[in-house]
């Protein structure tokens, strides 16, 4: 009989892998709550003219990559691609922006793209994301940069650079896209068929191309930051400055533009400095309220590709110092054990256990391999005198505990 096996581009998170995963997600939601910003949790579908109208018609993500569909009743659905535009729909629905001038939120979950799977590209991926609606100060963009950076140190992740740009608004966009119009055009030739009809359409997503002729055609043009109005320019320079306050490492990429429609001004990357994936992402979209239908509020936020970041920790096979594995020789053990577990689970102690005939040698080899420090045993002998044995598979000590100090002991074994 033929296997059932996953989709192309989809992957399995194991029990091996998700201690990692977990310890991603729990530092990037301590951080941001360290932060003041609060969890908001959106659908995973939506409906498609959100994304048409937030990220944009002519972008990659809505053109080819969108998981959509039509409901029974012949509505149009999409998977949600990213996690920006559902926020902003949330924010707008719920009237958010009643209740404080200034709203931080953050989101996690799976998100959805029909791409070329390959190192660090899944269709369906995980994005930790945070959204700042209500500042307009580029102290606002700063503090996502200090938060990402504070993150990505707490998980031992410090072989990363900030690439950083600016868009600047609709009317540094103009002057810049007739400034480089003439050259694009005049080189035709030498784009891509996407570049083609994106220099026809967006002008400024051909520097998202990884096309190496692409690449090499827009080399000389001059950079965006040089087309920046007096505001745009201000704004740009003193989050620079705030950022060199922070001691960040970080890099200008006039080139960076980022794959969405939404951002102006303040746009960023964060790479890591061997690979030119990038890890996380984001920027300042203060138009975007807007134009799906809210009030005129400006707005910044990232996400941050999980998938993409769970590689870069640690993989030492850490022993597991705040379990302990119950090992039950015989049925009284096994009776007995109902107790003690009951007194584990009332102090929040975790515990493994296994309910098999085995001998004490063969139990030992299978606490081995789960990589748990701390074996209590419990056999016929033990019940007898009121006892246990807590063993530290590290380095091969035991002792004695009774009955009425295992719970005492075990927190002060686990701390140490």
């Amino acid at each position: 009989m033929e296997i059932i096996t996953r989709l192309r581009g989809i992957k399995d998170i194991l029990p091996d892998e998700i201690e990692k995963w977990k310890k991603i997600e729990q530092t990037f939601i301590e951080i941001s709550e360290l932060f003041g910003f609060k969890e908001i949790r959106i659908p995973i579908i939506e409906n498609k003219f959100i994304f048409v109208k937030g990220i944009g018609t002519n972008t990659d993500i809505v053109m080819k990559e969108m998981y959509e569909f039509k409901d029974k009743k012949g509505r149009e659905i999409a998977l949600r691609p990213e996690g920006t535009a559902s926020v902003v729909r949330a924010f707008i629905e719920n009237k958010m922006y009643m209740k404080q001038k200034i709203t931080k939120l953050y989101y996690y979950g799976p998100m959805f793209r029909y791409d070329r799977p390959q190192k660090g590209r899944y269709r369906q991926f995980y994005q930790f994301g945070v959204e700042i609606f209500g500042g307009k100060s580029p102290y606002f963009d700063a503090e996502l940069i200090n938060l990402l950076n504070i993150a990505f140190d707490k998980l031992g992740i410090r072989e990363i650079i900030f690439l950083l740009n600016s868009l600047g608004c609709e009317n540094c966009k103009d002057n810049y896209i007739k400034k480089i119009k003439g050259h694009l055009e005049s080189n035709i030739n030498k784009f891509c068929n996407d570049c083609k009809v994106r220099i026809e359409k967006n002008p400024l997503r051909i520097f998202d191309c990884k096309n190496i002729s692409c690449k090499k055609t827009v080399e000389k043009l001059p950079s965006i930051i040089d087309f920046l109005c007096n505001e745009c320019k201000e704004h740009f320079e003193k989050f620079i400055k705030l950022i060199e306050k922070f001691g960040i490492e970080y890099k200008i990429d006039p080139k960076l533009v980022r794959g969405i429609d939404y951002y102006t001004r303040t746009v960023f990357e964060v790479n890591f400095k061997n690979d030119e994936i990038a890890i996380a992402g984001g920027g300042r979209y203060d138009n975007l309220v807007r134009d799906m239908s809210g009030p005129d509020i400006p707005a910044v936020g990232f996400a941050v590709g999980i998938d993409r970041i769970v590689p870069l920790i640690c993989d030492d096979k850490m022993i597991k110092n705040d379990v302990v594995f119950l090992v039950l020789l015989g049925e009284n053990a096994r009776k007995k054990s109902f107790e003690i577990m009951k007194n584990l689970i009332e102090n929040k102690i975790k515990f493994e256990t296994d309910y098999e005939d085995r001998s004490l040698s063969e139990y030992l080899r299978v606490v081995n391999k789960t990589g748990i420090r701390w074996c209590m045993i419990l056999g016929d002998n033990e019940i007898e005198k009121g006892v246990v044995i807590l063993k530290d598979m590290q380095t091969g000590k035991q002792e004695l505990i009774e009955n009425n100090e295992i719970v005492n002991k075990i927190k002060e074994r686990i701390k140490c």
